[in-house]
């Protein structure tokens, strides 16, 4: 096998930028100085030093966070948030390199030949680096201290390498060190580098599959210096095609797939305006017939894009340029996103345009083929799940990111905080690792996610009611039912009032005591009640509260 030099290359990085991103759009509600986590579809996606000291992990249920760090706060995710906040840093870097690839906000590369050699050599430019990005943070940090926002995002990197993979660990590894990362050039230098790094890593910065890096692990190539030492031969035997890319990556020869293919010259998609557009929506909703196209193209073909150039430009001749990297392949609604994050952060940024975008380019780089994927016998993706997906996303680009919800398991012991609505556009659009993308449709069989303490038995309320009906339970001289706070009741619930109605109660059972976030100001106690209540139309059961002497109606059962 022919081995390939792989281009020289700085990656700098932020391994919690998500954290960053909120402290800089909202100081006033997230510090530096606190426990900070975001969360995605009821898991940790990143997490801030000092919560990590407590416990917290990427990956973790929201309960199992909170129970290792009560007084953690929490952080929505917001990708356009984090994409819009990311803007000044690249627009810094972009003074000194004009052409950079964002893999995702708090990640960029750059080819290190024409700067190195404008500053003085891979260390001087890691140096400006660092200098530049500091520089990008200092305009949107509001009077910040950047020092303090960068370790509450884990640390700002910089590594230098050959080849992406490396210069992307060597960055990692210089977030924690708190130094830029510098590696010798040379395959045999990147391959000491990699030679120590688990298998894990390549999930991360390669794009590999969870179950191909578990099937590595049981058979007992635990570290990339594992596989390197293995002959390609022996790995394609094992693993296929995939096993000289394995060797490729472990060995640091190069970190290019050999079956990229050079698209062709007249696949790039432009859009003139002839009336120059300002609002973000109109030019997203524009975007997404370029985007529609190019996914078109490739799925008739079995290919999918790795790497594209998104260019738009003002009336007056301003532009942005970025170029997009995903290492799985971008669909059309990846491509979107892209789209819209750089021209969220452009229209919206410190610097934004001073006349309406008159064109909008999209321009594939790399393409490779499709591996596609196997669908089972039984079950599964259906037709009909596909005729879904394509109206959800006509919709989405007719009103918005934000139009389309739906309900997604989380857990709880209130009925209304078991499901939460989720953005259709964030679903399996976060390039996180696999890391809150999950839509759960109901619990798992497992004890740690089916049985919540305190929580309602079965069946559930077949209707809970967003907004609580306030009522009035008295006893058989009118007098009002109260719990006091060892969970007694001060008489037996005989009669329901509603809207100066009132309804006899044929049968209750309760109460059962509920004492919440005693640590923090959301702490609620409260008592719940099954109450059957007879009325013209027959018998009815609803789940009522008591909470500070007034009661509710939450819920309804069928």
């Amino acid at each position: 096998m022919a081995t390939v030099q792989p281009p020289r290359c700085a990656v700098l990085h932020t391994p919690a930028w998500p954290i960053t991103a909120a402290i800089l759009h909202e100081p006033e509600t997230f510090g530096p100085t606190q426990p900070l986590a975001v969360f995605h579809a009821q898991r940790v996606l990143s997490c801030s030093p000092l919560a990590w000291r407590e416990g917290v992990r990427p990956g973790q249920r929201r309960r199992q966070a909170q129970g290792a760090c009560p007084h953690l706060v929490i952080v929505p995710y917001n990708g356009d948030r984090d994409a819009r906040m990311y803007e000044p840093v690249v627009q810094s870097i972009g003074t000194l390199v004009p052409l950079i690839d964002v893999e995702n906000p708090g990640s960029l590369l750059l080819a290190t030949r024409g700067p190195s050699r404008y500053v003085g050599g891979d260390d001087a430019l890691a140096v400006r680096l660092l200098a530049l990005a500091r520089e990008g943070l200092s305009h949107a940090s509001h009077g910040l201290d950047v020092d303090e926002i960068m370790t509450a995002g884990g640390g700002l990197g910089v590594g230098i390498a050959d080849g992406r993979v490396a210069a992307t660990l060597a960055a990692r590894s210089s977030s924690r060190r708190g130094e830029p990362v510098v590696i010798q050039p040379g395959m045999q230098a990147t391959a000491e580098f990699l030679a120590p790094y688990a298998v894990k890593v390549l999930t991360a910065v390669a794009g590999c599959s969870a179950d191909l890096v578990d099937l590595l692990e049981r058979l007992g190539l635990r570290q990339l210096g594992d596989i390197a030492r293995l002959s390609v031969t022996d790995l394609v035997g094992r693993f296929g095609a995939i096993g000289e890319t394995l060797h490729r990556l472990a060995s640091g020869t190069d970190d290019t797939p050999p079956s990229t293919i050079p698209p062709p010259p007249d696949l790039t998609m432009a859009r003139v305006f002839d009336d120059p557009l300002s609002q973000l929506d109109m030019l997203v909703f524009a975007a997404k017939a370029l985007t529609d196209e190019l996914g078109g193209y490739f799925h008739e073909r079995g290919q999918v894009c790795t790497r594209v150039q998104v260019e738009a430009e003002s009336e007056h001749g301003e532009s942005s340029q970025r170029v997009w990297y995903r290492a799985e392949g971008m669909r059309s609604s990846t491509l979107l996103d892209r789209v819209r994050w750089q021209l969220d952060g452009w229209i919206n940024g410190a610097e934004p345009p001073t006349a309406g975008v008159t064109l909008l380019r999209v321009t594939p780089i790399d393409i490779r083929s499709d591996a596609g994927t196997q669908v089972g016998f039984w079950g599964g993706r259906s037709e009909a799940d596909d005729n879904a997906t394509r109206a959800i996303t006509r919709v989405i680009g007719l009103l918005g990111p934000q139009s389309v919800t739906v309900a997604s398991w989380r857990g709880g012991r209130d009925p209304r905080e078991v499901y939460e609505m989720m953005c259709y556009a964030d679903i399996g659009s976060a390039d996180s690792g696999g890391v809150g993308q999950q839509l759960v449709l109901r619990p798992d069989d497992d004890a740690d996610t089916a049985e919540w303490p305190g929580s309602l038995p079965a069946p559930a309320p077949a209707v809970v009611h967003h907004q609580p009906l306030l009522v009035e339970v008295v006893d058989t001289h009118g007098r009002a039912v109260a719990v006091n706070g060892r969970g007694l009741m001060s008489a037996t619930p005989e009669t329901l009032v509603q809207r100066g109605h009132s309804y006899r109660i044929a049968a209750w059972a309760g109460p059962w005591p509920v004492d919440e976030r005693w640590w923090d100001h959301r702490a609620r106690r409260a008592a719940r009640f099954q109450l059957v209540i007879e009325q013209p139309n027959g018998q009815c059961a609803y789940l009522a509260e008591v909470a500070a002497g007034q009661w509710w109606l939450t819920a309804e059962y069928a």
